[in-house]
């Protein structure tokens, strides 16, 4: 068994958390999580739209090392590969930070982020058929506290799950599509939905169809 040497703990753990993406203060980043497995062409329609609509920086997707709710994904290597493929262009940054700084739950990665990136505006992004078990997620009230929240519209998604009681209740009305570019700038919680021409791919049906 390797045994590491005497210094070797502390300077991993400096080195696991200064291989982030790259940012500066004032930035607006979209936080994009997910597995991944496969990602599609649909993932990339919800990450231009958010990162077109907000008017953001960069959209970084954090591909996930296990989403607890979801049966065994396939290698993270894999996955990564396969978000590079879709999220094409600079501003589209694919990331395993999660793997890399020993998180599991996306509550976990925006505390760690606002922590180490103080002068950074975060938003929280997700397509809408992740809104109908968002209150299912590991402390997802503090993802709500941490960072404003863009919901962007997915084809063959009922209506109803833009109106899950337990987010309705925590985070109120969302804001107008309007004051879409004054959602990272504005106080948690805080919300919008982004309608948007959708496209219908599915990891669900990917994954079926091999």
């Amino acid at each position: 068994m390797h045994r590491a040497g005497k210094h070797a703990g502390p300077r991993s753990a400096r080195d696991r958390f200064r291989r982030q993406p790259l940012s500066f203060p004032g930035m607006r980043i979209g936080l994009f999580g997910g597995s991944f497995d496969p990602a599609h062409s649909g993932h990339a329609h919800v990450a231009r739209t958010a990162f077109k609509r907000l008017n953001l920086h960069a959209v970084w997707w954090l591909v996930t090392p296990q989403n607890p709710l979801k049966a065994r994904s396939r290698p993270l290597a894999e996955r990564l590969q396969s978000a590079r493929a879709m999220a094409r262009g600079p501003a589209m940054i694919v990331t395993d930070l999660e793997t890399r700084w020993g998180l599991r739950y996306s509550a976990e990665t925006v505390e760690a982020l606002r922590a180490r990136l103080p002068g950074v505006r975060f938003v929280w992004i997700m397509g809408e058929d992740n809104l109908a078990t968002f209150h299912r997620w590991r402390d997802w009230r503090t993802i709500m506290r941490a960072a404003p929240i863009a919901v962007v519209t997915r084809p063959r998604v009922p209506i109803r799950a833009l109106s899950s009681p337990a987010f309705a209740r925590a985070a109120g009305r969302p804001l107008a599509p309007e004051r879409a570019q004054a959602l990272p700038r504005h106080a948690t919680p805080a919300w919008i939905v982004l309608v948007a021409r959708g496209d219908p791919s599915s990891s669900t049906a990917l994954r079926a169809r091999r």
